[in-house]
C-alpha cells in the first residue's frame, strides 16, 4: 500500500509537470563549454553598442545614435534597445572554436558585429556522479541506523527541496532578458507540487503524524525527477547559473542524490513506523 501511494503521488506530479521544460534551467538556457562575446563593431558608430548576454544565447543592442538601427529584422528607434536570440553567437551545440559575425544597419550604414567564443575545458564528471550516488545510497543506510528515522528522513527531504529551490533561483537570475518573477514561475515546473509536499510533510512529521513522511518522500522523488536533466552541469564548464559553477553542481548533487535517497528510504521507514504502531 505504501509503495502504491508513493507511485500515485509521483505519477500525479509527472502528469502536472508534463508541459514544463525538460530542464530546470530557466529561459531555455543550456550548459555549454564556451561563452560568446562581442569584440568589435566595424565601422564603430558613436552611441551604438551590441553586447552578448546570457552567455551569448542572446544579443542586446542599445541605440544611442540619432538614427534608426535595424537588427534581426527589427527597427530600433534612437534611445531604444533590442534583445534577441541569435543562433550565430550562441555556443550551444558547437563543438569547435571559431568566430562569428553578423551585420546591422545604422541609418543606411552596414555595421559588422564580430564576436568570439571563449572555450573552457569541461570538468571531471566522475567525482560529481560519485557524490550523487554516494548520497543516494547513504540516505537509506543512515535511516536504518537512527532512532527517529522519520525525522531524519524529513530533514533530508527538506534539504533536497532547499537545493532544488536554490537551483531554480540561480537559474532564473542567469536570465537577464526577462523579469525574474515570470522566469522563476516558468522554471518551477513540477516543483509547484513537490515543494509544498515536502514542506507540509516535514511539518506533519515534526508534529508526530507519520502520514507526513509519505508526502515528504513523494515530493523528494519529484525533486529528483525534476533536476535529473540538469546533470549536464557535471559535464559542462559554462553553466546558466548566477553563481559559481561548483555551487550549481553541489545543488544538483543534493537535489538528485538526496531526493532519490529519500524516496528509496521512505517505504522502509514507513513500514517500520507502521510496525511500531501495531506493536503498541
Amino acid at each position: 500500500m505504501i509503495r502504491r501511494c508513493l507511485l500515485v503521488l509521483v505519477a500525479i506530479g509527472l502528469v502536472l509537470g508534463w508541459g514544463t521544460p525538460a530542464s530546470a534551467h530557466a529561459g531555455g538556457l543550456v550548459a555549454t563549454d564556451a561563452r560568446s562575446r562581442v569584440v568589435s563593431l566595424t565601422p564603430p558608430v558613436p552611441g551604438l553598442s551590441v553586447t552578448a548576454v546570457e552567455g551569448g544565447a542572446k544579443l542586446r543592442l542599445v541605440n544611442g545614435t540619432g538614427v534608426a538601427v535595424t537588427a534581426a529584422g527589427t527597427t530600433v528607434a534612437p534611445g531604444d534597445s533590442l534583445t534577441w536570440a541569435e543562433p550565430l553567437s550562441s555556443p550551444a551545440g558547437r563543438r569547435a572554436a571559431g568566430d562569428w559575425s553578423l551585420t546591422v544597419d545604422a541609418g543606411g550604414t552596414p555595421v559588422t558585429v564580430r564576436g568570439v567564443f571563449d572555450w573552457t575545458a569541461p570538468p571531471p564528471f566522475l567525482p560529481w556522479w560519485a557524490l550523487t550516488l554516494l548520497l543516494a545510497v547513504a540516505v537509506p543506510l543512515l535511516c536504518r541506523r537512527v532512532h527517529r528515522a522519520d525525522l531524519v528522513l524529513a530533514g533530508i527531504g527538506l534539504g533536497a527541496m532547499a537545493a532544488s529551490l536554490a537551483h531554480v533561483i540561480g537559474s532564473s537570475l542567469a536570465v537577464t532578458s526577462a523579469p525574474f518573477a515570470g522566469t522563476f514561475v516558468n522554471a518551477t515546473g513540477i516543483n509547484l507540487l513537490a515543494w509544498p509536499l515536502i514542506a507540509g510533510g516535514f511539518v506533519a512529521v515534526v508534529r508526530g503524524k507519520p502520514a507526513g513522511l509519505l508526502a515528504v518522500c513523494a515530493g523528494a522523488a519529484l525533486t529528483a525527477v525534476f533536476v535529473l536533466p540538469d546533470v549536464t552541469a557535471f559535464h559542462r564548464s559554462v553553466l546558466p547559473f548566477a553563481g559559481p559553477a561548483v555551487l550549481e553542481r553541489l545543488l544538483v548533487v543534493v537535489a538528485l542524490g538526496g531526493g532519490a535517497g529519500a524516496a528509496v528510504a521512505g517505504a522502509a521507514v514507513l513500514r517500520t513506523l507502521a510496525a511500531r504502531q501495531e506493536a503498541a
